[in-house]
């Protein structure tokens, strides 16, 4: 009898431990060695972000000559800081986008950035500052990445970043991961695309997260891990669950004063 009993528990014990590993373990599906090679080839091939309304941009406009007076009036939007490139101060206020997906910069008037790569920008500045520096550069950066990160994660909140490409793996390291309650399975990247919101969901527990287009963040995206169903059974949110709960702790307790009479009996 007691060798039946020590049998139960220990059968029970591996089912828990195998739902445990299904539900919390990253990455679980996927890392074959075929798909190690597509990952690393993924991973190559990241695509450069577009400027988005609300980006904060700091662009440094410098000539490739020994004369950089010619330049000063453009980098205006950059004096406030202290920092220097090729003897110009780097940039601290910046250029915000508008709703409108444009910016303003002296001389050259308004300008449509929404939508382009830093690297698009950067060709259409140097055309457009032809005329007024000789051999114009640019360099533009981006100076502001939040991502906004809720839900079951252990710091949620806003988390800014200083590079330029951020991935959610990126966003839920900075967050201190998931709390034991997030659902890996159902995470919500909500996006704004083309001035709408657009929705997407991945599965941390599997290797197929890595080819998402949300893979890579773009700032201002939000995060939302969702709880799973013994944070809701706690919260009196699902009541089957959390009868269902009740009964597993019924069953352990039975268990446990079953063993506890076997025990006594055979002594």
């Amino acid at each position: 009898m007691l060798t039946l009993v020590v049998c139960v528990v220990l059968f029970s014990s591996c089912i828990f431990t195998k739902d445990l590993n299904k539900n919390y373990t990253y990455f679980q599906k996927g890392l074959d060695s075929v798909g190690l090679r597509e990952l690393d080839s993924i991973g190559l091939n990241i695509k450069e972000t577009t400027i988005q309304s609300n980006d904060l941009l700091s662009i440094l406009v410098y000539s490739q000559t020994i004369n950089q007076e010619q330049t000063a009036v453009f980098n205006i939007a950059n004096s406030s800081s202290s920092g220097s490139t090729q003897g110009l101060s780097g940039g601290a206020q910046g250029y915000k986008v508008s709703l409108i997906g444009t910016i303003d910069m002296p001389i050259l008037g308004t300008i449509k950035v929404a939508g382009l790569t830093q690297s698009d920008l950067q060709k259409i500045l140097v055309e457009k500052l032809t005329p007024y520096v000789k051999n114009p550069s640019v360099i533009i950066k981006l100076m502001q990445f939040n991502v906004n990160v809720l839900g079951e994660v252990k710091s949620p909140g806003i988390h800014s970043f200083q590079s330029e490409k951020v991935t959610i793996l990126d966003a839920i390291s900075s967050a201190e991961d998931l709390t034991d309650y997030g659902r890996r399975e159902d995470i919500l990247v909500i996006r704004e695309e083309d001035g709408k919101r657009a929705f997407y969901k991945i599965d941390l527990r599997t290797a197929d997260l890595f080819k998402s287009p949300v893979y890579q963040l773009r700032p201002n995206d939000v995060i939302y891990v969702s709880p799973n169903k013994n944070k809701l059974s706690m919260l009196n949110v699902n009541p089957e669950a959390q009868r269902k709960t009740g009964l597993l702790f019924a069953v352990t307790s039975t268990l446990i004063g079953l063993i506890s009479l076997v025990v006594n009996l055979s002594r």
